[in-house]
């Protein structure tokens, strides 16, 4: 089935083919294409949506993109950006090469993750390992990059990156996009060489699967990849708001009104799947979330009984990460500093991300007076907390009317108490506000949100 839209400088052609399963009887791959473009100066666009109906209880498949997107790639091109998707394991060469690479993993508008495959200098490099390379980079055309890099040219790309995102001894690291030396490492998962010739089929298959489910959370169906039954409901509707203006006769238009109303029906069953989808993989995310937090939970819990331990014999704890000096290193040394004191919530993380105000080192010991002296005072008393001074013009104090209620790890939690700074300025590049609130659960301090003033209704 193929409809299509062309219409105030907007063409776009959308196709549905169904295919049964050539091993495995009642299972039916249906593969949706579109194809269009809005201004030709934006250039043409590829989307392709692959869907699985089947009967079986469980469903245990390796996602694999359909061969026509590997056929446009080798016989058309596709590109990402600065990118060409070669459907082919790409290998770099010379040291240009490897700056190619390099350019790719740090490029801004690169959408797919880059799979950097290296030689592993302690062992001759098997054939069927690098056959096997083709076959990751042909089965995820579209949907990641694969690159190897030669030992001997290595260590140029372990320059660029650091040595925290190298890849060594035939290991394969995963750039995912928005890539920078400031990321968390566990962002851009590393496998290790090791482990891949010990079992390169299961290594790789579990890489195909996290790829796949990474291109569903990133994509947002109807926006970056229309569905065929979407495209024909607009075709549908044009259609009929055009002949409904002119002068058809009532047969030809009972017949389109007919067709609209088949058509909505097969927009509400691909809307109904994407639910259904969104949901399943709502459902698996959240029972991850739940185990995470569960065994987080309870390293915190061991990691302040062994502090206590420490404390009890008369040693320190280990020094914590250096304390930042830009807004970047902030997160990531709060992690590393106060895993079982003091946490970050999704709102707190987002607003550090390129907040306005300026002194990084007065937010940096407001944080660490809180996993301090105010954490021991929630936990043990020891003195008020209401209007103190941290330092001179810092003030703790509780949120008065500004207090309001925010979400963290599915806990709901009121941010009554905040650190300030000094005068009613509310310039955000001068203006500190810290705003928390303590978990007795827990017995964490966790930060709603910084380092800038909010917007309430008095403001």
């Amino acid at each position: 089935m193929a409809t299509a839209i062309d219409q105030e400088g907007v063409r776009i052609w959308s196709l549905r083919g169904d295919d049964p399963d050539k091993t495995v009887a009642g299972r039916i791959w249906s593969t949706e294409i579109s194809l269009g473009y809005q201004g030709r100066q934006d250039g043409i666009r590829l989307g392709v949506r692959s869907i699985v109906n089947s009967s079986e209880a469980v469903l245990t498949i390796t996602p694999s993109v359909p061969g026509l997107v590997y056929q446009i790639a080798q016989k058309i091109g596709l590109s990402d950006g600065i990118i060409k998707a070669h459907g082919k394991c790409w290998w770099a060469r010379t040291l240009d090469d490897v700056d190619k690479v390099i350019r790719w993993i740090f490029e801004d508008a690169r959408r797919l993750p880059l799979i950097v495959v290296t030689e592993d200098d302690r062992r001759q490099v098997q054939g069927q390992h690098l056959q096997l390379l083709n076959r990751l980079a042909k089965s995820l055309c579209g949907l990641a990059h694969v690159v190897f890099i030669p030992a001997s040219l290595n260590y140029r790309l372990s320059a660029a990156v650091g040595e925290k995102f190298k890849v060594f001894h035939g290991g394969l690291r995963v750039y995912q996009p928005g890539f920078n030396i400031r990321s968390d490492e566990r962002d851009h998962r590393m496998f290790f060489g090791d482990d891949i010739v010990a079992a390169p089929r299961q290594i790789l298959s579990s890489l195909a699967v996290s790829t796949a489910r990474e291109s569903l959370s990133r994509t947002r169906l109807g926006n970056d990849v229309l569905s065929f039954a979407k495209v024909r409901d607009l075709a549908s509707r044009t259609a009929q708001e055009t002949d409904a203006a002119s002068s058809a006769g009532e047969g030809e238009k009972l017949r389109l009104a007919q067709s609209r109303i088949e058509t909505m029906e097969e927009l509400v069953s691909s809307l109904q799947e994407q639910c259904d989808q969104a949901f399943e993989l709502s459902a698996e995310e959240e029972a991850r979330a739940f185990n995470a937090e569960r065994q987080l939970a309870s390293a915190n819990a061991r990691l302040e009984q062994l502090e206590y331990a420490l404390q009890a014999a008369g040693s320190e704890p280990p020094a914590a990460a250096p304390t930042p000096e830009i807004w970047d290193d902030v997160t990531g040394w709060v992690d590393a500093a106060f895993p079982s004191k003091l946490v970050l919530s999704s709102a707190a993380r987002r607003s550090l991300r390129k907040p306005e105000f300026r002194d990084v080192a007065m937010a940096v010991r407001c944080l660490q007076w809180l996993a301090g002296v105010a954490r021991d005072r929630f936990i043990d008393g020891g003195g008020a907390l209401a209007n103190i001074a941290i330092e001179n013009g810092i003030t703790n104090a509780p949120c008065g009317s500004d207090e309001y209620l925010f979400d963290y790890q599915s806990n709901r939690y009121l941010a009554n108490w905040h650190v300030k700074n000094g005068g009613n300025t509310r310039q955000p590049d001068r203006c500190l506000r810290i705003y928390y609130a303590f978990d007795p659960v827990t017995r964490q301090i966790i930060i709603a949100d910084m380092p800038a003033h909010r917007r309430t209704g008095a403001s």
